[in-house]
């Protein structure tokens, strides 16, 4: 993969497909840099990978690459046509976080109209269209922030559908703030032995442990990358004392924070 940092859109576009002979494999692509979402606004398409086939119905997009071994196109069983807006675009700097997003929820994922997401798709589909990007810094820009959203409004929806994932990135998304874990289950609306129960079992460690070692690691980039004091940092990784912080790091790493340091 290339070190190039800055993205650009190959291409976005609308298309309306009425058959299954709109099939593709990427496996057969030639560019093997693309990223693609493809945005469901009518009818429905399908995704398949190794792991399962889904249906993209409209509310929602698939991801895929052309360096992958995947398929998708129009359903064999639908009897309505497949419209759908996409956007082809470099992986530079981008690839991360769009596998994260794929990793995390899968291929098919939600991307509403109304949401912050379907508003940045839209904005990306008409200034490509109509060349309104300044330059590759803007048009980078907009598709980090579209990735953002859409892995923002997977974890919105798993607030309903899947409670204990929704706690689980809440916690990683928030260990800075006092976290109590009375309140993020309320968040998920469950309650806090339900949630603890059911976060040590999936996850193989409670909530607690969790949220400890992600202040610690983040604690320990802090003490190697910086100059903050050691409170400085207790109180930025989210801990309430030093002495609390400090306490912890030496359970966990076997040694002071100043050591690290």
């Amino acid at each position: 993969m290339s070190t190039e940092p800055f993205a650009f859109v190959h291409i976005a576009a609308e298309e309306v497909r009425r058959t299954p002979d709109y099939h593709l494999n990427n496996a057969d692509r030639e560019d093997r840099n693309s990223l693609v979402i493809q945005r469901t606004l009518g009818g429905s398409g399908f995704f398949r990978d190794a792991r399962a086939r889904r249906l993209v119905p409209v509310g929602s997009a698939m991801l895929f690459s052309h360096a992958e071994d995947s398929d998708y196109g129009y359903p064999p069983e639908a009897d309505v046509p497949y419209r759908f807006h996409f956007i082809s675009f470099s992986a530079h700097g981008l690839e991360p976080l769009f596998r994260r997003i794929r990793t995390d929820f899968g291929s098919v994922v939600r991307l509403p109209e109304e949401s912050e997401a379907g508003a940045l798709f839209n904005e990306i589909m008409t200034r490509t269209r109509k060349r309104q990007f300044r330059d590759r810094l803007e048009e980078t820009d907009f598709l980090h922030r579209l990735l953002i959203a859409v892995y923002r409004e997977q974890v919105h929806g798993t607030r309903t559908s899947d409670p204990v994932e929704f706690g689980h990135h809440y916690l990683r998304n928030h260990f800075r703030a006092p976290v109590n874990l009375k309140d993020v289950a309320a968040r998920c609306g469950i309650s806090r032995e339900h949630f603890i129960r059911e976060f040590s079992r999936r996850y193989q460690q409670s909530p607690g442990v969790l949220l400890r070692s992600i202040r610690l690691d983040h604690a320990r980039t802090l003490l190697g990358a910086t100059s903050l004091s050691v409170q400085e940092v207790a109180l930025a990784s989210g801990f309430t004392s030093s002495n609390t912080f400090c306490r912890a790091f030496r359970s966990r790493f076997g040694h002071s924070p100043g050591t690290t340091r």
